[in-house]
């Protein structure tokens, strides 16, 4: 009996820690689809404003040649709101957006089920109260994904973050 007795706690043991699951996390990485990533930058309507003029800054994240285009991101625009004042957003075709402004920083979010197929993320503008501010002006994206759920976001930490160049128009 004793026996017996010695082999069912032998079993009971061994299926339990057969059944032990390992620790995990709650949360997932995003899956990665490829190592390549859009070229993110930030564009303004003018190189040279006056004080007082009002600029567009615009968001663009360009897919490799064959990727898919971004389906959503999340970040966060930071600015020098001493030299540039918020106005709003800039009305863009595709996809849907949400911004949270504060005096110096935005945090931006947006997604679009067909993919930002232009490209263009968001698109916001400021009155310009000293030009040199537009130096000042920088995107970090801690979300970037493709329409296939893929994790566009480069691990190079030093890629995700971009700061305004200019497009004369």
């Amino acid at each position: 009996m004793r026996t017996l007795i010695r082999l069912t706690t032998i079993g009971v043991v061994a299926v339990g820690a057969a059944c032990r699951d390992e620790p995990g996390s709650l949360v997932t990485a995003p899956r990665r689809t490829g190592e390549t990533s859009p070229v993110l930058s930030l564009t303004a309507s003018e190189e040279a404003p006056r004080v007082e003029a009002t600029i567009t800054v615009t968001a663009q994240a360009t897919p490799e040649s064959g990727a898919k285009a971004v389906g959503s991101f999340a970040g966060d625009l930071r600015y020098d709101s001493s030299r540039l004042s918020f106005v709003g957003e800039a009305r863009l075709p595709s996809g849907m957006r949400a911004l949270n402004p504060q005096p110096g920083h935005i945090r931006v979010a947006g997604a679009a089920a067909e993919g930002f197929q232009d490209g263009r993320l968001f698109a916001v503008t400021f009155k310009v109260k000293d030009p040199r501010g537009l130096a000042t002006i920088e995107l970090a994206l801690d979300e970037l994904n493709g329409t296939d759920f893929g994790n566009r976001l480069s691990t190079n930490p030093g890629d995700r973050t971009v700061h305004l160049r200019f497009t004369r128009k």
